[in-house]
């Protein structure tokens, strides 16, 4: 595996388990479970930037092609 499926893998692994910590924050019913599960998002999200600033810095992240509408002027 390449550097970039490595890193594109890891950040998707990422983001998917922030999500699956709001969604089990949003549902507990006692507030010291959801607290529980809002403090490893957290942790979550600041692993998630310092991850985007090390794939800005070794240019792993790909922007994609601009979007020219059918039909738009082209300058």
């Amino acid at each position: 595996m390449t550097d970039d499926e490595i890193m594109y893998g890891l950040s998707l692994k990422t983001v998917a388990a922030i999500v699956h910590c709001s969604t089990a924050a949003a549902q507990s019913i006692r507030n010291d479970v959801s607290l529980l599960f809002a403090h490893c998002m957290l942790e979550k999200m600041k692993f998630g930037a310092s991850l985007k600033d090390l794939m800005r810095k070794r240019s792993w992240i790909k922007v994609p092609p601009y979007y020219y509408p059918p039909g738009s002027p082209r300058n």
